[in-house]
């Protein structure tokens, strides 16, 4: 089991918060907590990197869903990436990837929030 962490890199026109370990029932408040503190903190873009989660279960699928709805309610602009096969199926499997932006490196991400 890998634990939990949340690394955030602010920059002078966006953040990126860099999610790693395992997304599961013991790590979604502390998970909910940084997605909605950063999307209300500021109204900079926000960019979240999914490639260091080893393990993502339906409970935080659901609260990467959460602070999408989130974004949009307090108008953050919100993108997502991630390049890990397994974790991309099961986001389209739930279709997630309906309602979610997700580019395949941090800099696309970052590039598509910035756009006007």
């Amino acid at each position: 089991m890998d634990e939990y962490q949340a690394i955030v890199v602010r920059n002078p026109d966006h953040r990126v918060v860099a999610l790693y370990g395992d997304l599961d029932a013991s790590s979604m408040p502390a998970l909910e907590a940084e997605l909605f503190c950063q999307l209300t903190e500021s109204d900079l873009p926000l960019v979240v990197s999914l490639d260091g989660v080893a393990f993502c279960d339906t409970g935080c699928l659901r609260s990467l869903l959460q602070a999408v709805r989130h974004a949009d309610a307090v108008g953050c602009r919100l993108a997502f990436c991630c390049q890990l096969e397994d974790l991309l199926r099961v986001l389209r499997a739930g279709r997630l990837t309906q309602h979610m932006c997700i580019w395949p490196t941090v800099e696309e991400a970052v590039q598509a929030v910035l756009r006007p």
